[in-house]
């Protein structure tokens, strides 16, 4: 009897030492309680909540080459030269106009001069038919005692000839104005677009230089792809170059890559640091979450939401452009019972764990709350201190 109650103790001990090496097992997770943050990560930088743009020209014609733009994140006063275009082509094109329409005002000239020389040669003919006519008629003798009847009838068809040569050139010469009206108006619509064309041109001469609206801070406006203006760019009328922000309300502008981006809302805490300020924790509040994802940069496939941000208070040494990492607050639970998002399984709509017990796995169904980017709140189904498996497992 002595010697078998030392046997059953070693027993237990063996199987109770069995037990905690197949709980201490790496994958194996004791359940615990603890402090649950879902906290998502992010990356940006300040904007400011409202700024002036700086365009090129918007009354230009077509595209213009940017010969100079002043230093980003310079102190500009208002008044003062932000931006200068190249207007080598357009004196080009200018000097080109001004010979095509030099040309065209010769052209009318002349075409005018023939037109009145052809009209008057019309008009000398028909003066000269209708004074025949009216002295065929005024002489006309019709009397058989005095003149034969083949004269008579002869004079009295020559009468009606020079009615119809008449007719005929007073048609003539209408014609001949309809049509010279309107060779001449076709040369002053020439001429017409040609000027306008130039005094479009010395409009955008006048408009080479961008001055800056106002005193501000000087900051390049990024385009899709993220490339800043330089010298040499080609730019369209009214293309947005730069902005002169207001400097004294700042924002967040983050990006969350889509597969971070768990139960984002507006109210949110954000936490951030600024790359220039590692050593300072700032805080904002989300004000605006996009609604769906999207690219940021050319040629990569990864999508970001892009969330805004207030911040609870501006700092001096704020400026637009200064990147940041952020963390944000999506949920803060206390005293919850969490393990690791690899451990939670599902099938046909239903979350389950393999709980260990007593050397067999079960296949337990729980309830999720929370989630972050490794650990999962579990609400019901399992309690603190059991195991589960971090792997699927066969029941039994």
């Amino acid at each position: 009897m002595s010697k078998l109650i030392p046997c059953l103790l070693l027993s237990v001990c063996m199987v109770g030492c069995s037990q905690d090496d197949v709980a201490m097992d790496p994958l194996h997770y004791r359940v615990v309680k603890q402090d649950f943050k879902t906290m998502v990560p992010a990356k940006g930088y300040l904007e400011a909540v409202t700024a002036t743009p700086v365009n090129s020209p918007v009354g230009s014609r077509g595209p213009q080459t940017l010969a100079w733009l002043a230093p980003e994140y310079s102190v500009v006063k208002k008044g003062e030269v932000v931006a200068r275009f190249e207007g080598e082509r357009l004196q080009d094109e200018r000097s080109q106009l001004s010979s095509d329409l030099a040309l065209t005002s010769e052209e009318s000239q002349g075409k005018k001069a023939q037109l009145d020389s052809e009209k008057a040669i019309l008009q000398f003919d028909l003066a000269a038919v209708g004074h025949e006519k009216q002295f065929s008629q005024d002489y006309n003798i019709d009397d058989i005692r005095i003149r034969s009847k083949l004269d008579i009838i002869d004079a009295a068809q020559n009468t009606e000839f020079l009615q119809a040569k008449e007719q005929f050139l007073a048609w003539n010469d209408q014609r001949f104005s309809h049509s010279s009206a309107g060779e001449m108006a076709l040369i002053a619509m020439k001429e017409s677009q040609f000027k306008q064309r130039m005094s479009m041109i010395d409009s955008n001469l006048s408009s080479l230089e961008v001055v800056a609206p106002h005193d501000g801070l000087l900051t390049y406006e990024a385009n899709w792809r993220g490339e800043k203006p330089k010298e040499g760019q080609t730019l369209w009328p009214g293309q947005k170059i730069a902005e002169l922000p207001d400097t004294s309300v700042m924002a967040l502008k983050l990006f969350v890559a889509e597969r971070e981006a768990f139960d984002l809302a507006v109210g949110q805490t954000v936490s951030f640091t600024l790359n220039a300020q590692a050593q300072h924790t700032f805080t904002a509040t989300i004000s605006e979450v996009s609604p769906f994802p999207q690219s940021i940069k050319r040629g990569d496939p990864q999508k970001f939401y892009q969330v805004k941000a207030a911040l609870d208070a501006t700092q001096a040494g704020f400026f637009p452009g200064l990147k940041l990492t952020a963390s944000i607050l999506v949920a803060q639970v206390s005293q919850a019972i969490t393990v690791p998002s690899h451990a939670v399984f599902k099938e046909e709509n239903a979350d389950f764990v393999f709980l260990y017990q007593q050397g067999k796995y079960i296949k337990q169904q729980v309830e999720i709350g929370q989630r972050s980017a490794s650990l999962v709140e579990v609400i019901s189904g399992i309690d603190s201190d059991q195991v589960v498996s971090l792997i699927a497992r066969v029941e039994g």
